[in-house]
């Protein structure tokens, strides 16, 4: 069994993340373990009495530099496993979740895993579905293609990060998680995927390392309002776009980010949304240009 490390960063979501690690430490390779990074406000008895009981397996690091990119780096610099599983702190794994992880890894060109997400509440999902594309980068204009609920098999430009895994090797040759990408973190996973393709690996999306993500409202990265939240998405985008994309393209780029803006305002009747938005697109430029 290859050596396993499951990296869980967590903010504010002590109790979640303790049903989220009895599921797991059940089903944890003998020489596997759990990287908690704690960012949160306030300490969990519940969580901690399960770190005490199972101190071998589940290793607890308490930060207080918030940000899901750095959580990830941190948990990164201290897991041992030549397999590093992420995943969030409000998800229920299959039975086999890590096992089947970790079958990808016979195939040598493989670098990275995305595993199939069900969000809550749509459990009776079809397994009949084997023809949707899956996790696909439209690359005029960086629409992320998603469908990580599909049930075929398939090689992905890019995973998500509440169930996605990676060789250790991989992540440190990509440098590992940009921590320029703030607020909700949108995009850090995906521009990962691609430093790590460009390093010579392939991704591949397997319907059999499925969760329920249970999209918890409170804790984690969520925004706590709409100006936050398409600040940071402009932000992201933008540093996203440049990082990784031709200057040819950024006229398509600018005019679809721009209709994006301009239909969530329509839908959320809410104008400032193209303001917001805007300014984030802004700062994407100036962190980009700042390095």
């Amino acid at each position: 069994m290859i050596k396993t490390s499951i990296i869980i960063p967590t903010y504010n979501r002590g109790k979640l993340l303790s049903n989220t690690l009895r599921n797991l430490i059940g089903q944890l390779p003998t020489d596997g373990e759990i990287v908690v990074v704690d960012q949160s406000d306030e300490v969990c008895s519940e969580l901690m009495e399960i770190v005490k009981n199972h101190s071998t397996q589940v290793h607890y690091y308490k930060i207080f530099v918030k940000g899901l990119p750095h959580a990830r780096n941190y948990g990164l610099r201290r897991a041992i496993g030549e397999i590093i599983i992420f995943c969030d702190d409000d998800i229920i794994p299959s039975h086999n979740f890590i096992e089947n992880h970790l079958q990808n890894y016979k195939e040598k060109e493989v670098g990275g895993v995305g595993g199939r997400i069900i969000l809550n509440g749509n459990q009776s999902h079809d397994n009949s579905n084997h023809n949707k594309t899956i996790g696909k980068i439209r690359w005029w204009d960086t629409h992320l293609i998603d469908n990580f609920d599909a049930a075929g098999r398939a090689y992905i430009d890019h995973a998500q990060g509440c169930n996605m895994s990676f060789r250790k090797e991989a992540l440190i040759k990509a440098g590992g998680f940009d921590e320029r990408f703030g607020g909700s973190a949108h995009l850090e996973e995906t521009d990962l995927c691609l430093r790590i393709r460009r390093a010579g690996y392939k991704i591949v999306f397997d319907p059999k390392a499925e969760l329920i993500h249970l999209k918890d409202a409170k804790g984690g990265c969520r925004a706590e309002n709409y100006k936050r939240w398409f600040y940071w998405y402009g932000h992201n985008n933008m540093l996203f776009f440049l990082k990784n994309f031709s200057r040819y393209l950024f006229p398509a780029f600018v005019t679809s980010s721009f209709i994006r803006l301009i239909l969530s305002a329509c839908k959320r009747r809410n104008p400032m949304i193209v303001v917001w938005g805007i300014s984030g697109y802004r700062a994407g430029l100036v962190t980009y240009k700042s390095k």
